[in-house]
């Protein structure tokens, strides 16, 4: 609009912005689908031991995954990469692909940072075997989504499921608590 237009002009240019607030003002966000469904995902025995039997593993790392891009009302699930002592990706053509746990969705709210998680191979030994060292009678683990209040990334609640019933690891060598993902960055791996 300059300052010498007509004020028709002048009031086509306000009537196009005011309708312009208007019309961003009145989308309803029901009817615009968003990202804001998580998957509880599972990542299986045979998945997880088949890593865990080569002593060069060190670390995994989970990032983001959707099969279907277009369709927002997918829930997000997860890859993950396996990463050496050396720090090389041991399927980096081919990451792991975390299947949805029954269905489930976990629908977070408030602000979120997304980014990669990892857990060590350290933490997962804690979580499927027992203070002496003996391996748990289990079928996968899962990765339920949640929002950490300190910094708002969102990480994974990691549990043990044995024909569909959660099984308690808490001991000694997870410090008799649930074990979480960590968010990579900020966090560096070990």
């Amino acid at each position: 609009m300059k300052k010498n237009d007509p004020p028709i002009i002048k009031l086509i240019y306000l009537g196009l912005v005011a309708g312009s607030l208007l019309l961003m003002g009145s989308c309803n966000p029901t009817t615009h689908p968003t990202r804001e469904k998580f998957a509880q995902v599972k990542y299986t025995r045979e998945q997880v031991n088949h890593w865990l039997d080569s002593s060069k593993v060190d670390n995994f790392i989970f990032q983001f995954y959707t099969p279907d891009v277009a369709n927002a009302a997918h829930p997000l699930q997860l890859v993950s990469y396996v990463i050496d002592t050396a720090g090389n990706y041991l399927n980096a053509l081919h990451p792991d692909t975390l299947s949805i746990a029954k269905d489930t969705t976990v629908n977070l709210s408030g602000p979120a940072v997304l980014g990669n998680t990892y857990l060590t191979k350290k933490a997962i030994i804690a979580v499927i075997t027992t203070d002496n060292g003996k391996l748990r009678d289990y079928d996968y683990l899962t990765f339920t989504p949640k929002i950490m209040t300190s910094n708002k990334h969102v990480v994974y609640a990691i549990g043990l499921v044995k024909n569909g019933s959660p099984i308690d690891y808490g001991d000694a060598d997870t410090g008799n608590a649930a074990i979480d993902s960590n968010p990579s960055p900020p966090a560096k791996l070990p």
